[in-house]
């Protein structure tokens, strides 16, 4: 009766003890997870208030670009788009200003940028008195404004900072918590088992000492040592058959995290490798754009020179002069950086020289006509050297067999986001089997290398593949269509 007594008192107390630490895992669980679910608050307002932070410096952006543009081109357009984004970067300092209410520091900060912004917004609107009144004080007034952007945009790369660090700090916060979670539910795992190895030693001796065994090599592995398993023997099937499952489940543990990590190594090593063949392509990239480019300046200088030549034997000596100032033009144009690329203004003054030079060759027989907006001209990129190479192709095609005047007209409109440039002759025109045979990319072996030329360096350019195409039909003329992306214009 009193061994009875004794064991249910042990009964009753490893029975409470396990309730105790279920209801201490539960209470735990609750506040952790209150815990995450305030960080969860934390990052969406994080989340929203860098939106908002973007939202705004893409509206500065916006702004100054506007401010510039309006006093280079006195463009009416620009200087309401100027207002439009005064005004959304004012309403996104009024968000940012409820987003970080709580947060002292930040909001610092953000009172810099909404003053700072005050003085610019002042500056710009003092510059656009002075210069709608033709007053020269308002390039000083420019200048502050330039200034002024400048500490604006440190103040809005400070309070990124700041957001992206109390971020961090929140993320940090719940992985402590999450791996103290995970620590105290592998502990009350393991005190769970010692208990159940206390229960079985009670009631029966004839299985203590393997599932004692089993205890200590628990805590083995939950110490580290992985390749820990249990030798214990037993005459009870139930024993054998938990301690097999045991060692199986070690193995498992011990496989899965073998397989984990090879897994992880794998993927390390193909991102660097994916790492690898980017550089390397973007690198083959810029040579062959250098490469095309160098390769274009000479073919365009003897195929000019010989121009020259042409007419000097023809005795027209006024001509040749031109040609040969419009060629000197050329050659200073020619000495520049060929991996920069030109205003599309450049690179039309240099197509009028050369039109100059064909002008003065072929006389009559010969005209040309070039509409492009102003806009266009200033604001859109261009590679050097692109239109000579094709309106050298227009003119040989246009006066061929040509008994009257051939025409070639240069042409540009904006279509979205791209901006459109045509070049078209009233020649002969080109079969489908001509069209193919120019765009082939045989661009490094010489063959019809103005078009392929050019072609390929528009594509590596501007990363479309029908960058350059050309329409033909025979006796009724050809023309080239060259899209351009705006996002160039920056």
């Amino acid at each position: 009766m009193g061994k009875r007594r004794f064991l249910f008192s042990i009964a009753a107390f490893i029975t409470s003890s396990l309730v105790f630490l279920l209801v201490f895992l539960v209470l735990f669980s609750t506040l952790s997870q209150a815990s995450r679910y305030k960080s969860y608050l934390l990052q969406s307002r994080n989340a929203d208030t860098l939106v908002a932070l973007e939202r705004l410096k893409m509206e500065l952006s916006e702004a100054e670009n506007a401010f510039q543009d309006y006093l280079n081109t006195k463009n009416t357009y620009r200087l309401e788009d100027f207002h439009r984004a005064k005004k959304a970067s004012n309403d996104a300092i009024e968000d940012l200003e409820i987003l970080l209410k709580d947060d002292k520091n930040a909001l610092f900060t953000l009172y810099s940028i909404k003053e700072s912004f005050k003085s610019y917004s002042y500056q710009c609107e003092k510059a656009f008195e002075l210069f709608g009144l033709n007053v020269s004080s308002y390039y000083m007034q420019k200048v502050q404004a330039d200034s002024i952007a400048t500490y604006l945009n440190r103040y809005a790369d400070e309070l990124l900072s700041s957001i992206i660090e109390s971020n961090t700090a929140s993320l940090a916060e719940d992985a402590r918590s999450y791996s103290l979670f995970i620590t105290l539910n592998i502990i009350f795992l393991i005190i769970f088992t010692l208990f159940l190895i206390l229960i079985v030693i009670i009631y029966s001796r004839n299985i203590r000492r393997p599932l004692r065994e089993l205890g200590i090599t628990a805590e083995r592995i939950s110490q580290g040592e992985l390749n820990a398993r249990s030798s214990a023997s037993s005459r009870d099937k139930q024993v054998m058959l938990l301690t097999a499952t045991f060692n199986n489940m070690a193995d498992d543990v011990v496989k899965a995290m073998e397989d984990q990590k090879k897994k992880a190594e794998a993927e390390k090593q193909l991102l660097e490798e994916q790492k690898k063949n980017l550089m390397v392509q973007a690198q083959l990239d810029r040579a062959t754009f250098l490469a095309l480019q160098t390769q274009t300046n000479p073919h365009f200088l003897f195929n000019t020179l010989n121009s020259i030549d042409r007419t000097i034997q023809l005795n027209k000596i006024n001509d040749a002069r031109t040609m040969l100032h419009s060629i000197s033009s050329l050659m200073r144009y020619n000495l520049s950086d060929a991996s920069v690329p030109a205003v599309l203004r450049e690179e039309i003054e240099v197509t009028k020289e050369y039109l100059l030079i064909q002008k003065a060759r072929f006389s009559s027989r010969f005209s040309y006509e070039i509409d492009i907006p102003d806009i266009l001209l200033d604001t859109i990129f261009i590679p050097r050297f692109t239109l000579q190479p094709l309106v050298e192709n227009a003119i040989i095609h246009g006066l061929k067999d040509k008994e009257e005047e051939a025409k070639v007209a240069i042409r540009a409109e904006e279509r979205g986001y791209d901006v459109i440039l045509t070049i078209s002759d009233n020649g002969s025109g080109m079969s489908e089997e001509k069209i193919k045979e120019c765009l082939s990319r045989n661009y490094m072996e010489g063959k019809h290398i103005g078009i392929s030329n050019t072609k390929h360096r528009l594509e590596l350019f501007t990363g479309k593949k029908n960058a350059l195409i050309i329409k033909s039909k025979l006796n009724e003329g050809t023309l080239i269509i060259i899209t351009l992306r705006r996002e160039y214009e920056q």
